[in-house]
């Protein structure tokens, strides 16, 4: 299993490293759109769809509506507003966590969280693209910078909650995440962006945006994987799927993608 995982997460760190550093803005888009589109295949999966042509069908029209978005098909909006949309169903988001932390059991398709998967899967794709293509100082290094706030967040939480942990962060959901895991993973995601600044990655007149962008991203990352956990508890599934041999799902590696970047996009944008 880990010789597995490890040549799993080697290609995709290849495969990754290729697209952000040589694929067009076209290419990019697609890749993204294709990416999002099996997020939704599992999303679907979670959310009780039952049948393939069902789950195909809507990682479709997800796949659809992130080019829509990211290509400015069929409408034009002024993306400002748009990335403001995800922020504020992200803080929704946290609000129904607080109140309802655990879902009633998952049986049929659940028409709430397919229309949930249809705002924040599509809306994620547009941010990914919009920071390395249209965003102020936009470019693959700051799209980087974004993912890797998340990936930072999660190594700190994961080796500071194994040896600090104590108090249980959100037990009916995730009883293994600490609040020392999570000052533990912003502290992490802290010293990146300490070096960010140090070594002058980003324009002098972001410096605000960044500082405020990275700390919340990284804080919002956690509640990206709560959410999928939750989920995943009500429909009785360990893993969103078996499409990374090794690693489970997409969605299991991205969720706390969909929360933070655009969390990180909206603040990037509006401060």
């Amino acid at each position: 299993m880990l010789k597995q995982r490890i040549v799993t997460a080697a290609i995709l760190l290849v495969l990754f490293g290729l697209l952000l550093s040589f694929a067009s803005r076209s290419f990019f888009t697609l890749a993204i759109a294709g990416v999002t589109a099996a997020a939704a295949w599992e999303w679907g999966r979670l959310s009780g769809v039952k049948t393939d042509a069902w789950q195909s069908a809507y990682a479709a029209a997800i796949g659809i509506l992130t080019l829509a978005f990211t290509m400015n098909v069929p409408f034009d909006y002024d993306e400002y507003w748009l990335l403001l949309i995800a922020f504020l169903v992200w803080l929704v988001m946290i609000v129904a966590m607080f109140l309802q932390p655990r879902l009633a059991p998952i049986e049929s398709a659940s028409t709430q969280l397919l229309l949930t998967g249809l705002v924040l899967l599509p809306l994620a794709g547009f941010s990914i693209v919009w920071l390395r293509h249209d965003a102020s100082a936009a470019s693959s290094g700051l799209l980087l910078y974004a993912l890797a706030l998340v990936w930072v967040m999660d190594i700190g939480a994961y080796f500071s909650g194994k040896r600090f942990g104590k108090r249980k962060l959100s037990p009916l959901i995730s009883p293994g995440k600490t609040w020392e895991g999570v000052y533990g993973g912003i502290a992490a995601a802290c010293l990146l962006l300490v070096v960010a600044l140090l070594f002058s990655f980003f324009p002098a007149y972001k410096t605000f945006a960044l500082v405020v962008a990275s700390v919340l991203a990284a804080a919002i990352s956690v509640i990206g994987d709560l959410f999928e956990s939750r989920i995943k508890r009500a429909s009785g599934y360990k893993d969103s799927s078996q499409l990374l041999p090794g690693h489970g799902g997409v969605l299991d590696r991205i969720d706390g993608v969909i929360a933070s970047l655009p969390v990180f996009a909206f603040l990037w944008a509006w401060l």
